[in-house]
């Protein structure tokens, strides 16, 4: 059984530090070595980070009086990153066994001091990305519907979150899907079954598209970049393509959406965009109007 798509990317590295010479110099070592890197002069606060799930950290410059343990303490509590995202600490100054010492008890996995060795360097940061990244397929495959390859619920609340930070992030809107479909009056098997229409729901979507499992005949899609129109037009596009409703006969589809446009301004928790979504269904499911699409209100 095929794994669920991903992909291709390079990995992200957030550099951040007290010298501009010096975060550039790192940029441009990482941005020709096949990451991709951004940057912010100033490290006191780890806003810096916007949300952003990177898969290395690289901090320039000696701690404020606070300490390397504040330092981490903030970097840590910021969303996106985990126990398992590097975090390597670069600085201009020479270094001494204690300093080293010290950034290695507060949680940096690497300290490099000045002269900066870039080669050592990269090659550090390959071997912590990879070990990020296994840690994060292993945790991925754990999150999979068995049947579809699509996500289960426990994934699609984990993937919401993700797309709706990168909303946040590039102010675009975001749109939850769910969708049920009448159980089949055949004899297909119900696996079976569930795979075909787990392929024609791929095929009726874009690649960016989401995709979870909540149930034996139900279904979820996170749409990026998706409004509330867009969310209408893509539901009645589920219920040609991937669930075969014909003109003028009854649809096999009920389908409940919710969307956001605006994440970053927001108080509304990702979540709350899923749990809208499935209450929008459950109000088409008990409609007696005819109307198969109904969106959160």
């Amino acid at each position: 059984m095929d794994a669920v798509p991903r992909v291709p990317r390079k990995p992200v590295v957030a550099i951040a530090g007290q010298h501009e010479w010096l975060v550039r110099s790192i940029e441009s070592i990482f941005g020709s070595n096949g990451f991709t890197a951004f940057t912010r002069i100033g490290i006191d606060s780890a806003e810096w980070l916007g949300g952003a799930r990177p898969d290395l950290i690289v901090v320039e410059g000696m701690p404020s009086e606070d300490g390397w343990a504040e330092r981490f303490n903030r970097l840590r509590r910021a969303r996106g990153v985990t126990r398992a995202t590097p975090v390597i600490c670069a600085t201009s100054e020479s270094l001494t066994r204690a300093k080293r010492l010290e950034a290695l008890r507060a949680g940096a996995w690497d300290i490099f001091g000045h002269p900066l060795d870039a080669e050592v360097l990269v090659l550090k940061a390959n071997t912590f990305v990879a070990a990020k990244m296994e840690e994060e397929d292993a945790r991925e495959r754990s999150l999979i519907d068995p049947e579809t390859d699509f996500y289960n619920v426990r994934g699609v609340l984990r993937r919401i979150y993700e797309e709706a930070s990168e909303a946040a992030r590039t102010q675009r809107p975001l749109a939850c899907l769910v969708a049920s479909v009448e159980a089949s009056t055949t004899d297909t098997p119900a696996p079976d079954r569930a795979r075909a229409l787990a392929r024609a729901m791929r095929d009726a979507s874009r690649s960016s598209d989401v995709f979870g499992r909540l149930g034996p005949n139900e279904f979820v899609v996170v749409a990026p970049g998706t409004d509330s129109p867009g969310a209408r037009i893509f539901a009645e596009r589920l219920a040609t393509i991937a669930f075969g409703a014909e003109q003028g006969s009854p649809s096999p589809m009920r389908a409940g959406f919710a969307a956001l446009t605006d994440l970053k301004s927001t108080e509304v928790e990702p979540v709350d965009l899923f749990v809208r979504a499935v209450a929008a269904l459950r109000q088409a499911q008990s409609s007696d109007t005819g109307d198969n699409i109904r969106s959160w209100d």
